[in-house]
C-alpha cells in the first residue's frame, strides 16, 4: 500500500476504548431511525400488530445495533493491521491529536461528498428510474426534508460508514492479505480497491430493501440503486483507505448536505 497522507500512526488501538468510542458514534444514528421505524410500523394493519408501536419501533433498532457492533469489532481487530485508520480510535487510544489531522483534509472530503450529490441527481434525471412509478417521498414536506438531512447525517455519515467501511471493507482487504498475499507485507493497492469495490456493492444493494419498501422493484430501478451508491461506496472507500475513517464520514454526510440543499430548493420552487 502506498503511503498515508496523514501523520504517522501511533500503536496499536485499544480495543475497549475504541468500541465505546465508536459505538457512542454509531448510536447516535441508530436512534435517528426512531421515527421512520414509528412511522413503517403504524403503518401496517392493526391485526399485525401486537405491541405499542414505539416499544415495537425500538424493537425494531436491536438488529441494526448488533451488526453496528460486529462491525465495530471486527474493524478494530483487523483495520490497523491492514492500514486502515481511525483517528477517534487513535485519539481515544493515544491521545493522538484529533482535529489537526482532519483539518488539511476537511475541504476536500466536504466537497467531494458535497459534488457527489449533484452527479447522482443528474445522473438520476438521465437515467430517470421513477418514471410512471407512485413513490412517497420523505421529501414532499419541509419537515421530511429535515428528518431526511438529519437521517442522512448521522445514520448514514456515520453507521453506514462504520458497517460498510470499517467492518466490511476492513474485513475484506484483512482477507486478500490473508488468502491473496498469504499474509507477506502489507495490503496492496490492488487488494485494497477489490475490497473497495466488494464493499460498495454490498453498499448499493443494501439500499434495496429500503427502495422496496417505497415502490415496486424495475430492472432499471435495481441496476440505478446500485450504481449509484456503489459510486458513493467508492468514493467514500478511497477516502478511508487514503485519508482516515472520519474523513469519509465527512464525505458521506456531505452527500446529504447535497441532495438535503436540492430537496429544499425544489420545495421552494414548488411553492413560488
Amino acid at each position: 500500500m502506498t503511503e498515508h497522507t496523514l501523520t504517522t500512526k501511533p500503536g496499536p488501538i485499544h480495543f475497549g476504548k475504541t468500541f465505546l468510542a465508536l459505538l457512542g458514534l454509531g448510536l447516535a444514528g441508530i436512534l435517528s431511525l426512531i421515527p421512520t421505524a414509528i412511522k413503517q410500523i403504524a403503518s401496517l394493519p392493526a391485526e399485525l400488530m401486537d405491541l405499542p408501536p414505539q416499544l415495537a419501533a425500538v424493537l425494531a433498532l436491536v438488529n441494526p445495533l448488533i451488526l453496528l457492533m460486529i462491525a465495530i469489532v471486527i474493524g478494530n481487530l483487523l483495520a490497523q493491521g491492514v492500514g486502515l485508520r481511525s483517528l477517534v480510535a487513535e485519539k481515544v487510544s493515544h491521545g493522538t491529536p484529533l482535529w489537526p489531522q482532519i483539518r488539511p483534509h476537511l475541504t476536500l472530503a466536504f466537497g467531494m461528498g458535497f459534488l457527489f450529490a449533484f452527479a447522482v441527481l443528474g445522473l438520476d434525471a438521465v437515467m430517470n428510474p421513477f418514471e410512471n412509478t407512485e413513490m412517497d417521498t420523505e421529501t414532499a414536506t419541509l419537515t421530511g426534508i429535515f428528518s431526511q438531512l438529519l437521517l442522512g447525517l448521522l445514520y448514514g455519515g456515520i453507521v453506514e460508514e462504520l458497517l460498510l467501511r470499517w467492518g466490511v471493507m476492513s474485513l475484506l482487504v484483512w482477507l486478500g492479505w490473508r488468502i491473496i498475499l498469504r499474509k507477506e507485507g502489507q495490503a496492496t493497492p490492488s487488494v485494497v480497491w477489490m475490497a473497495i469495490i466488494l464493499a460498495s456493492l454490498l453498499f448499493g444493494i443494501g439500499h434495496l430493501p429500503a427502495l422496496a419498501n417505497m415502490v415496486e422493484l424495475t430492472p432499471l430501478l435495481i441496476f440505478r440503486t446500485i450504481l449509484l451508491n456503489a459510486l458513493g461506496g467508492i468514493l467514500f472507500g478511497w477516502l478511508y483507505w487514503r485519508r482516515g475513517l472520519e474523513l469519509a464520514m465527512v464525505a458521506h454526510a456531505a452527500a446529504h448536505v447535497g441532495f438535503f440543499v436540492v430537496n429544499l430548493a425544489t420545495f421552494a420552487l414548488k411553492l413560488s
